[in-house]
């Protein structure tokens, strides 16, 4: 009796959830990992199907939107960094769970070189278009005015 009013709970919050737009629910659940669980926080390098167990810890949300979330925190430059240097990897739990393989540390690292000189990419195209509003504003001043 007590597990079908677990379930029937379980079933209202997940429809009260998403009512929520998805943009919403995807704040959400970054918000919840990153308050709930230290190894996010941290950016340490998370256990191969961790999405798994992140599935069954938030099953009021959508499988894809916490992979939407998974997905955006190992894009991070520090997360990059933190695997490029290797070593262990951690559940949620915080405990090791694994370690990072040779192949994923180099993927890593190229991923943080690409991000960098993407960056710097960027800096240097916006430098000029900074420059030019300037250099255009003083052709916009007032003709002298006819006598």
């Amino acid at each position: 009796m007590a597990q079908t009013k677990e379930t029937a709970l379980g079933e209202a919050l997940k429809a009260a959830v998403q009512s929520i737009s998805k943009k919403k629910q995807t704040e959400m659940i970054a918000g919840h990992l990153y308050t709930s669980y230290p190894v996010f926080k941290q950016f340490k390098p998370l256990a191969i199907g961790i999405h798994e167990a992140l599935g069954a810890a938030l099953p009021q949300y959508e499988a894809q939107l916490i992979g939407r979330v998974l997905s955006n925190h190992c894009r991070k430059p520090r997360y990059l960094k933190s695997v490029a240097r290797g070593g262990k990897r951690f559940a949620l739990d915080g405990k090791p769970a694994g370690v990072v393989s040779d192949e994923e540390k180099a993927a890593a690292h190229k991923q943080c070189e690409d991000l960098e000189a993407r960056a710097q990419l960027a800096a240097q195209t916006a430098k000029p278009l900074a420059a030019k509003p300037a250099e255009d504003s003083t052709t916009d001043a007032a003709p002298p005015a006819a006598e």
